[in-house]
């Protein structure tokens, strides 16, 4: 049931987070659209990072 509930929310932070994105993105500068970017990819491959050394201690 917990973790039901944890999968619930993490889903629903993705999609509100996402919609958030495309609403920010749509309202910017080419310049800040970059930045933007440039700051998304790098928080995509922090998290594969940090995913990577949670399942390395598994």
């Amino acid at each position: 049931m917990n973790n039901n509930r944890f999968m619930t929310g993490m889903i629903a932070g993705s999609v509100l987070g996402i919609t958030a994105g495309v609403y920010a993105i749509n309202r910017s500068t080419p310049r800040q659209r970059r930045r933007i970017m440039r700051r998304g990819a790098k928080m995509a491959r922090n998290a594969t990072r940090v995913m990577d050394a949670i399942d390395m201690f598994r």
